[in-house]
């Protein structure tokens, strides 16, 4: 069951997972919510009889939830993807409690929910998301995601993306300006020396003893591979709207991409 790159295959099994996990929080819910949430992913809730609530007509969770489970079941494979992302929106969107339990639940099947899409966990290592802003991380793994169901094109702009995201969020606080009107890799060395990265990390090599030398050496090579990479990064984007189909050189720079984004994020990471 592809979906255009933004969400990995999901096997039956995994939808009945998932249904399962989103199920034990919207069973939370008011039973008048439930009815609505179902309604919004596409289930016919007209098809729902209700009997305990005789004055609101609006019946019961026990009636209720075993008729959505039945309806769902109903749906063709595609439709259940479908219902399962507007669950997922609307449970994510009701609060900020609901939506941690959320990506809790989903989290111990393996899932995340990221930008309308499920996401498994292990494309972007939980360890390696300590080292990334909130918003990178998100589009690094919808990069990941899209490559791994075989869109090397929208991997490449869900990369770019990330560093979009960093690096505008880092211009509105510091008043920079609009970042939509500079080109991507003059963006990521204005807010780079605007944060004084490369200074700070070269104080912080001579704080732990390494010499000055050293200190200079290493800080140059940093700053020029992450000048080669927002440079690579520009290109791509740039030239991603006349690139068609897929090539194993494409896949290779795809995954270098969101290395390379990931690269220039971290550097920006506690910095939102």
């Amino acid at each position: 069951m592809p979906d255009n790159g933004s969400t990995v295959d999901l096997s039956p099994e995994d939808v009945s997972r998932l249904y399962g996990a989103l199920r034990s929080e919207l069973n939370a819910l008011s039973v008048q919510d439930i009815r609505n949430t179902a309604a919004a992913a596409g289930i016919d809730v007209s098809r729902i009889t209700a009997k305990a609530e005789a004055l609101s007509g609006l019946g019961s969770r026990a009636e209720v939830m075993p008729a959505v489970d039945r309806l769902f079941g109903e749906l063709t494979a595609t439709a259940k993807i479908a219902a399962l992302r507007v669950l997922a929106e609307r449970l994510v969107a009701s609060n900020a409690e609901l939506a941690s339990n959320v990506q809790g639940i989903l989290g111990r099947h393996g899932y995340q929910f990221i930008s309308g899409s499920f996401v498994p966990v292990g494309l972007i290592d939980a360890r390696e998301q300590h080292f990334l802003p909130p918003s990178a991380s998100s589009e690094l793994a919808r990069a990941m995601a899209r490559l791994m169901a075989g869109d090397d094109s929208g991997a490449i702009t869900a990369a770019c993306g990330a560093v979009d995201l960093a690096t505008g969020t880092i211009y509105e606080q510091q008043g920079l300006g609009n970042p939509g009107q500079v080109s991507f890799q003059a963006k990521v060395n204005t807010v780079l020396k605007k944060l004084v990265i490369f200074e700070g990390m070269h104080s912080e090599y001579l704080a732990i003893g390494m010499s000055p030398a050293d200190a200079d050496e290493l800080v140059a090579h940093v700053r020029s591979a992450t000048n080669y990479a927002a440079q690579s990064l520009q290109v791509l984007r740039r030239t991603m709207g006349d690139v068609h189909g897929s090539r194993p050189a494409l896949r290779r720079t795809a995954y270098d991409a969101i290395k390379w984004a990931s690269a220039i994020c971290g550097l920006l990471d506690g910095r939102e």
